[in-house]
């Protein structure tokens, strides 16, 4: 696994510059950050990546080592560009994912949080996304001590809907989410959007900001997202 230099995100970091040039001035600019273990996971497929943690853990550290440092090249160099803070993802602790549990807390852990205290250090804001993209998790309890400002994950568990109040208390800060990404944000027209919108934020945690659990699928109508902003401008809580 090489550790690539800054010239290969050269395309993405052009993209940067353009939204801080554009948007910073009247919005915060913030980019998605994959961990180390989601990386290695495209790279060598989710499958192979967990198989190989189970069964030789120390060689494939060397990867996620090599895929660390060419991040952290990628964090500062976006930094330096002028971005807000990151919105940074994390993998690995799904229920089920490893037949030891604690391989994630030894060999996935550590690399994310070599990038996320780096965000801690030099940002303003940064967004913690617990991501159920591959599988759901069992509970959240791994990631209480990981930085960010604010928590976005899916509050359905593998067995058990969290209330949001109570994902707050855990974390001890805001958290952003309620909106399934391929329900009815994803499907539905505006009036079923705006009631959905006021039943999560009925039961929200406060403060709290509307969000998907996950990123929303490329192909939906724009209105439906203004729908759902809108909606929730507007809501007066009863």
């Amino acid at each position: 696994m090489p550790s690539y230099p800054l010239d290969f995100y050269e395309p993405v970091l052009s993209a940067v510059k353009g939204l801080v040039k554009a948007a910073k001035p009247e919005a915060l600019v913030l980019m998605t950050l994959y961990s180390p273990f989601m990386c290695a996971g495209h790279t060598a497929s989710r499958p192979l990546l967990t198989a190989h943690l189970e069964e030789n853990p120390d060689a494939v550290r060397k990867g996620l080592e090599a895929i660390t440092e060419s991040l952290m090249r990628f964090v500062k160099a976006c930094v330096r560009l002028g971005v807000d803070g990151f919105y940074a993802s994390t993998q690995g602790g799904e229920a089920g994912r490893f037949r030891d549990p604690g391989v994630f807390s030894r060999h996935v852990k550590p690399f994310d949080l070599v990038l996320m205290n780096e965000l801690k250090r030099t940002c303003q804001f940064n967004i913690l996304h617990v991501c159920d993209y591959s599988a759901p998790y069992a509970d959240l309890s791994s990631f209480v001590d990981y930085p960010g400002h604010v928590v976005n994950c899916n509050s359905q568990l593998a067995d058990r809907t969290l209330p949001w109040s109570e994902i707050a208390r855990m974390f001890g800060r805001p958290c952003m989410g309620g909106l399934d990404r391929h329900g009815l944000i994803a499907s539905a027209g505006p009036a079923e959007i705006r009631a959905e919108v006021a039943r999560v934020l009925k039961d929200a945690s406060r403060p709290f900001m509307l969000g998907a659990d996950c990123t929303l699928p490329s192909d939906i109508k724009w209105d439906n997202i203004r729908a759902a902003i809108d909606a929730a401008h507007a809501y007066q809580p009863v």
